[in-house]
């Protein structure tokens, strides 16, 4: 559900459903630690039968973990060889600020000496007097850290104190891309009908989604159960060690938090300073996590519906009802007679629900969505093709070259937090009447046809011993919306939320001066923000 440090978006952005988008974890976001909550006990405990053996009064201990695992010494012992980044075109002339290395970790941390998978890692060295390493995750699930951790090596107050660190998480970037689908399977998915009509087209949608599956199988088979949160926190703990770290120091926006707070919870005496930025609330399940989500989105489509009405290259009219209704009768319309190129291009209800929900996501890109939805309000089918394209990131070869769709549906396949495509149809026609533009399509990308699907562990964090963090979140956030900030904040000891009072997703390098005060304030010096603070 997020890209790069960069943060205002471009207009080939993805919409990435947080469960975080969740589905940014399913969800605009992830899992639970795999820690099912023990059952009450009662207060006095029955007497034994007689005749029977006592319980031990030394019960066995617990199996250790991360760094304290012998089956796991060789991965913490590694030291990885840094050299300077090959050329990419997403860094451009900036390759040269940042080193990349491989980290070698089991692809099943219950069986680690079966077969290994290898990361790939990104660093840039503190250019003062150091404090430590700082991690840090985009979101997604699906997105690669390089964008980000070159983002967060030109910040100066950071890049001067810290190692700039990340990992791509398994299954994305350089870590063993997930593929299920071509570029024309992708332009499939992204032309689904939000809105089916009958059951023949829910068919319809069903059979893509196995298709998908199959393709995913097909493709990257083995790694499927091993993409989950739990893996990728885990890979976090022996990336801290090889860099010769005590604590992990750790920046992660939307899903990106989902991480954080996962980390805290399974190794609170190795967590340092973290930032948790458009945060998403694990107690949330699958379905509670696609409607917060949709309302989110259209909440700040109704936002940019306000501010659009003020200017003059609007294309719509009225209030902001009659103009939700005007635009809600074109999507149908398009849902019934999609614009249609000389090309051969179509443009129909699922495409423009997503570039809509795209373009609400910071209020950078709302002029840019106001010109698109001239050309969909005119029928100007040939600058449709061409504002869509944009928008998903299609080029003109008609390729989807940094799409990250398969990785972010396999992951939170691999945590259980996706809608089965029954769930969807059910939550989708639930929210359609109040959520008439966003609402479906944001459900929507919560689904899949999870092979294998994990567990929707959906539960509070429970991370006592923890430090206390940083929690930040936007009022009028749309992926992960600001209630699921104000209930994640409790649930970590200790934890200080900021709030951003303005629209759009994340908060720090957006260009408030608050915001970005308080998180290098608290990074650098330790020092977190009043309890309460807002940042206008």
């Amino acid at each position: 559900m997020t890209t790069s440090i960069s943060i205002v978006a471009s207009r080939a952005r993805r919409i990435i459903p947080a469960g975080v988008v969740l589905a940014l974890a399913v969800g605009c976001g992830g899992s639970g630690s795999g820690t099912e909550p023990r059952a009450k006990q009662p207060a006095t405990a029955a007497p034994a039968p007689a005749g029977s053996t006592p319980p031990s009064a030394n019960p066995p201990a617990a199996k250790p973990i991360g760094a304290d695992d012998p089956a796991l010494k060789e991965f913490y012992a590694q030291q990885p060889a840094w050299a300077q980044c090959p050329d990419d075109k997403l860094t451009k002339a900036d390759e040269s600020l940042l080193d990349c290395a491989k980290l070698r970790v089991p692809l099943d941390y219950a069986n680690p000496a079966v077969e290994t998978i290898e990361l790939q890692a990104y660093r840039k060295k503190a250019t003062g007097e150091r404090l430590g390493i700082l991690a840090v995750d985009p979101g997604g699930p699906g997105s690669g850290v390089q964008g980000t951790t070159l983002g967060f090596a030109k910040r100066p107050a950071l890049a001067e104190r810290y190692d700039i660190v990340g990992i791509d998480p398994r299954g994305t970037g350089g870590s063993g891309s997930v593929k299920c689908v071509d570029d024309a399977g992708l332009d499939r998915l992204h032309g689904l009908d939000p809105t089916p009509d009958d059951p023949a087209e829910l068919s319809r949608i069903t059979a893509f989604y196995q298709e998908f599956a199959e393709g995913c199988t097909a493709h990257s088979g083995k790694l499927l159960a091993h993409l989950g949160s739990e893996d990728v926190v885990r890979d976090l703990d022996v990336l801290r060690v090889a860099l010769g770290e005590d604590k992990l120091n750790y920046f992660g926006y939307s899903y990106g938090t989902f991480l954080g707070a996962l980390y805290l919870e399974k190794f609170p005496t190795h967590s340092g300073r973290l930032v948790l930025d458009a945060p998403m609330d694990p107690a949330l399940d699958r379905v509670a996590g696609a409607r917060s989500q949709a309302q989110g989105f259209e909440r700040t489509f109704r936002a940019f519906l306000t501010d659009c009405l003020k200017q003059q290259d609007c294309p719509l009219e009225g209030t902001v009802d009659e103009a939700t209704k005007t635009l809600a009768d074109r999507l149908h319309k398009l849902s019934q007679a999609p614009l249609k190129t000389a090309r051969g291009r179509t443009i129909g209800e699922g495409e423009v629900a997503y570039l809509i929900a795209q373009g609400v996501y910071v209020e950078q890109s709302w002029k840019d969505l106001r010109i698109a939805l001239r050309t969909y309000l005119r029928d100007d089918a040939a600058q449709a093709a061409t504002e869509t394209d944009l928008w998903l990131g299609r080029d003109k070869n008609g390729a989807y070259p940094r799409d990250h769709t398969a990785a972010n549906i396999t992951i939170n396949c691999a945590d259980g937090r996706s809608l089965t495509v029954a769930e969807a149809d059910k939550l989708a026609r639930e929210v359609a009447g109040t959520m008439p533009i966003t609402g479906p399509g944001v459900v929507w990308s919560f689904a899949a046809d999870c092979r294998p699907n994990g567990v929707d562990r959906a539960r509070a964090i429970n991370a006592p011993g923890a430090p206390p963090v940083l929690v930040i979140g936007s009022t009028g956030d749309p992926a992960t919306p600001y209630e699921q900030a104000q209930s994640l904040t409790p649930q970590l000891p200790g934890a200080v939320l900021l709030t951003r009072v303005a629209n759009g997703h994340g908060s720090y390098n957006h260009g408030n001066a608050c915001i970005d005060g308080a998180v290098e304030t608290y990074l650098v010096k330790g020092e977190l923000p009043a309890p309460g603070t807002r940042c206008g």
